[in-house]
């Protein structure tokens, strides 16, 4: 039912450990790729979208293949030569309620190793495109000074409110902890932000450590794109540039509640 080959398996582990918030992950071989994703409880939910022009080979047999994996396991396969890069993975699916069968190879030391992952069908699943719901306002900045701006608020702070405003300070988040309030802007004419949208003024407070959540992959990502709905979801967008490809991660966060 499906199969796929890849040769940038050290990418793939690493943006696969990013998504791991939870021991089982859905995935869904389509046309376009293959995409990877884990619901924590509707609060937050993590994709990792691999096109298939990453791939070196890849075939599906239609568009209704569905299936779990235990996520844990699938990284510590792919970890199984180490940081080595000289590896290449080989993987397929052939019917409901198979394993997921899984050769990885090390090229150099001419090593093989076979391995299954136990998977889980699924019946009933729901795949609204939550991306349509982030449609109000939108920035988009490198990745690296996301990343800069998220470390320096308080970490030890449970809550952080990002706001989007059509004016100064146009994109800012605050925490208060502890110690005080932290919060740091970015200005939309910053050469940073290659793009800001703004149609309204919006103040939404979200769970810290789900944002967090996104630091581990933010060090591979070139660009980040984070919107927001009129619910207060919260949509990051990551492109990760792979040799002469790219790969996509997305994280959709519930806000806590809104703000005047």
């Amino acid at each position: 039912m499906f199969s796929g080959e890849l040769s940038e398996v050290k990418m793939v582990h690493n943006v696969l450990k990013s998504i791991a918030i939870k021991e089982f992950a859905v995935l869904r071989p389509m046309k376009e790729g293959l995409k990877i994703t884990v619901d924590e409880m509707r609060c937050i939910e993590a994709s990792a979208y691999l096109p298939c022009n990453i791939f070196s080979a890849y075939a599906i047999d239609n568009e209704d293949i569905i299936f779990k994996v235990n996520l844990k396991i699938l990284t510590e396969i792919l970890n199984i030569f180490g940081e080595d890069d000289h590896t290449s993975l080989k993987l397929s699916y052939k019917s409901a309620g198979s394993p997921l069968f899984l050769i990885m190879n090390h090229e150099e030391e001419n090593i093989t190793v076979d391995c299954e992952i136990r998977t889980v069908n699924i019946d009933d699943f729901e795949n609204p495109s939550l991306a349509e719901e982030c449609n109000m306002n939108k920035i988009v900045m490198n990745a690296n000074i996301f990343g800069e701006l998220l470390n320096r608020l308080d970490s030890p702070a449970e809550e952080v409110q990002i706001t989007f405003s059509p004016s100064h300070p146009y994109f800012k988040l605050k925490t208060t902890g502890l110690v005080g309030e932290s919060e740091v802007c970015i200005n939309k004419n910053s050469d940073s932000v290659t793009m800001y949208q703004c149609n309204e003024k919006t103040k939404s407070i979200y769970t810290f450590s789900n944002i967090r959540h996104v630091i581990k992959v933010l060090h591979h990502a070139d660009k980040v794109a984070i919107s927001t709905g009129e619910s207060g979801l919260l949509g990051l967008q990551l492109v990760i540039n792979c040799d002469d490809n790219q790969m996509y991660v997305e994280f959709y966060i519930t806000s806590q509640y809104q703000t005047d």
